[in-house]
C-alpha cells in the first residue's frame, strides 16, 4: 500500500488492483451510412488479405480456411469462424489481454484494442462511439485446433 510506504500526500492510482467494467456487444455508426457491424469474421480477414497490399496471412491459416476445416468453432448458423467483437465497455491503455466474459462468467474474448473512434476514451467515453475490440475466443480455440495443430493443449485444458 502506498500510504503506508510513502508517508504524505499522494495521487492513487489503480495499479495492481482489480478492475472490472460491464457492456454489451453492440456495433455503432461514426458518420452517416457508415455501420460497423459488432461482429465479424474469419471470411472477412481472408477477404481483406486478398485485396492485395501489405496485409498477409499465414499459410496455415489460409490452408485451413480454403479446406473449411472450421471444426466445432462456427457460430451463428454460418460456416464461418467467429473473428471479433465490439463491445461498448470502458478499457484503457493497459487492457490488452484481459478476459472479456457474458453474464454467466464464460470466457467468450480477449481484449485487444479500441476502434480508432474510441482512442479518446481516457478523457472521454460516449456509448455513441466508444467501442472496444475483443478477438473471440472461438478464433482462438480455431487457430490453435485447426490452424497450429494443438488441439492436444486444448483435451488438457478439458476445452
Amino acid at each position: 500500500m502506498k500510504s503506508a510506504w510513502k508517508p504524505g500526500s499522494f495521487t492513487p492510482d489503480a495499479n495492481a488492483t482489480l478492475r472490472l467494467t460491464y457492456g454489451y456487444v453492440k456495433g455503432y455508426s461514426i458518420q452517416d451510412a457508415v455501420i460497423y457491424e459488432p461482429k465479424t469474421w474469419l471470411s472477412g480477414m481472408i477477404e481483406k488479405a486478398t485485396l492485395g497490399g501489405e496485409y498477409q496471412l499465414y499459410p496455415a491459416l489460409l490452408t485451413a480456411f480454403k479446406n473449411r476445416s472450421f471444426g466445432k468453432w462456427t457460430a451463428g448458423g454460418r460456416q464461418d469462424v467467429p473473428l471479433a467483437i465490439l463491445y461498448n465497455t470502458d478499457t484503457s491503455g493497459g487492457n490488452s489481454g484481459s478476459p472479456v466474459m457474458n453474464a454467466y462468467g464464460e470466457l467468450v474474448a480477449i481484449n485487444f484494442d479500441r476502434t480508432y473512434s474510441a482512442t479518446i476514451n481516457d478523457y472521454a467515453w460516449n456509448d455513441q462511439y466508444s467501442r472496444s475490440i475483443g478477438v473471440d475466443i472461438r478464433f482462438v480455440l480455431w487457430v490453435t485446433e485447426q490452424v497450429a495443430g494443438a488441439g492436444f493443449l486444448l483435451k488438457e485444458m478439458g476445452v
